[in-house]
């Protein structure tokens, strides 16, 4: 959730929901970004020489883009800098699908291990996370019970339902970016 300060109103007919407000404004704030792009690319239309007509439109689009990135910028930071991130609800989500979100790494596997074609392990992906869906019963179980899976293990099979696969590189990414605190002055006055 973005940060949520005491007092403030969420929706008007809900007083349980904690409106995204701040994301919600970055969002709008995009769409007028990108409209600066029309503008900016009909400047580009002669591309040897220039006339007049180009530094009127960029004495507005200038400015305005760059209030706005620094605006959103500075949203950004609020937003992220208060998140909260409820990560036990987050894995009840991912386990209230029974393990639909895998079927995409079933396929794959399939076909690598297998050595089915892509039409042939996508209907074996497809027919059990169907089954999975209709049936509530896990996706592991129904491939384990598929006797068209015969080469790959229980153990390989189970291994393809691990979350940490996915994500394995999540603090090599984060690594790449500065520190925020480095990057946005903080004393502002």
């Amino acid at each position: 959730l973005e940060p949520f300060k005491k007092g403030q109103k969420g929706s008007s007919a809900m007083p349980h929901k904690k409106n995204p407000i701040l994301c919600e404004r970055v969002c709008g704030m995009s769409r007028l970004l990108r409209g600066i792009a029309v503008p900016a690319l009909e400047d580009i239309a002669l591309w040897h020489e220039r006339d007049i007509s180009h530094s009127s439109v960029e004495r507005i689009i200038w400015p305005d883009m760059f209030h706005l990135i620094h605006y959103m910028t500075r949203r950004m930071e609020k937003i992220i800098g208060g998140l909260e991130v409820d990560e036990k609800k987050m894995l009840e989500n991912i386990n209230i699908t029974k393990g639909l979100l895998f079927s995409g790494r079933v396929l794959i596997t399939l076909v690598e291990k297998e050595g089915c074609s892509r039409e042939e392990a996508y209907a074996i992906a497809q027919e059990n996370a169907i089954r999975c869906w209709n049936e509530k019963v896990p996706l592991l179980d129904l491939l384990e019970s598929d006797k068209r899976i015969k080469k790959m293990s229980k153990k390989e099979l189970e291994s393809l339902f691990d979350l940490e696969y996915y994500l394995k590189h999540v603090d090599e990414i984060f690594a790449r970016f500065p520190e925020l605190g480095a990057c946005i002055p903080h004393n502002r006055n």
